[in-house]
């Protein structure tokens, strides 16, 4: 098998479909949440929105503007640009076949977010992944690194592909989602024998401390969730376990703190921005200082690098499997490694993909 290599980081710039979006405006696919920041931020800049596409309803209007099914649209939108309004996980976002559906419609200048996220940045804020993308040029030094340290050829070929993908030279990331079980690889059995302490962080409603009892012999448990609507449901869940398990109702970081957090949004509840409130964070080190943890799922949308800090102390002590959310956050790719690396730990480093748009992609060490 020849090695995969690490991709080329240069794109071709979008500057004449851009300025030509300026000129003529352009129509959204999609009317969910992200298509409405589009269509806000788009305003910011003085873009003009004729309308949306949806693939199927009936017709209707966001905003004072039509929404139009791809069976029903007005034949001048489809001399207009047209930028892809949706940005999620779902089987639905297909973006190769979400483009091939619009060109085989008769739209001619399709974009995925990707391709024009970076004129809509400022007025859109944190989307997760998205960035400019000159910004994995600036840090291909440290996305080499990363690249180098995985220890597989799965890996290299998906981090690969995920590079690819984000820079727009393809619209899909082959071979995800992948197969192994989200957390807990059928790769990892026996990387640490039991029974197991797991420590989860971001553990929503304990969904996913019932899929770990699944897959490994738990001892026993530590659930971290700031989430009060989250927590109500983790701490019932948690009363039915078959193992010990403490629940905290805060966060994890790298100091101990009140932070700003948005709350109410499920398992997208997140530290930062305005926040419609202020929970508690920790350090891991100071709440379990001389526990046995052996396995550390962390997904804490986009602060997984301030937990992990906090948390430096237990590791180097413990050397559990590691099992990191690396998507909330495009430089994620190369900073969660480059952590992992620096403990000097010897750690194996793999990565997987789990669901579509390189969504829930995990750095497992061990």
């Amino acid at each position: 098998m020849t090695p995969t290599p690490f991709p080329s980081l240069t794109f071709a710039p979008d500057t004449a479909r851009l300025a030509d979006a300026r000129h003529s405006g352009i129509v959204i696919f999609g009317c969910g949440n992200f298509a409405r920041d589009l269509l806000r931020a788009a305003g910011r800049i003085g873009l003009t929105v004729h309308g949306f596409v949806v693939s199927t309803g009936q017709p209707t209007t966001y905003a004072n503007l039509p929404v139009a099914t791809l069976a029903d649209l007005p034949a001048a939108w489809l001399a207009l640009p047209l930028w892809i309004g949706v940005f999620n996980h779902l089987p639905s976002a297909n973006y190769a076949a979400i483009r091939a559906t619009c060109a085989q419609r008769g739209f001619t200048r399709v974009l995925l977010p990707q391709e024009y996220f970076e004129a809509v940045a400022a007025p859109m804020g944190w989307r997760y992944w998205l960035t400019g993308r000159t910004d994995y040029a600036a840090h291909e030094a440290e996305l080499r690194a990363a690249f180098a340290q995985l220890s597989d050829e799965e890996s290299r070929r998906l981090l690969a592909d995920t590079l690819r993908f984000r820079l727009g030279a393809i619209a899909t990331i082959p071979g995800t989602p992948v197969e192994a079980t989200h957390y807990f690889p059928e790769f990892l059995n026996g990387a640490r024998s039991g029974p197991l302490g797991l420590v989860d962080a971001g553990a929503y409603d304990g969904d996913t401390l019932a899929q770990a009892l699944t897959r490994l012999p738990l001892r026993e448990a530590w659930a971290f969730e700031p989430d009060p609507l989250n927590f109500a449901r983790l701490a019932e869940r948690a009363r039915t376990l078959p193992v010990p398990t403490v629940c905290f109702p805060c966060g994890l970081s790298s100091a101990t703190a009140s932070v700003a957090f948005s709350s109410g949004n499920g398992e997208a509840s997140a530290i930062g921005g305005d926040g419609n409130m202020h929970i508690q964070v920790v350090r891991l080190d100071d709440c379990l200082p001389n526990a046995r943890a052996d396995y550390l799922k962390f997904d804490v949308e986009g602060h997984e690098i301030e937990a992990l800090r906090g948390a430096t102390a237990l590791v180097q002590r413990n050397r559990p499997i590691l099992a990191i959310a690396g998507y909330h956050r495009w430089d994620d790719l190369w900073r969660i490694p480059a952590w992992i690396a620096s403990l000097g730990l010897d750690y194996r480093l793999s990565f997987r993909i789990h669901t579509h748009n390189s969504f829930e992609a995990v750095f497992y060490a061990y």
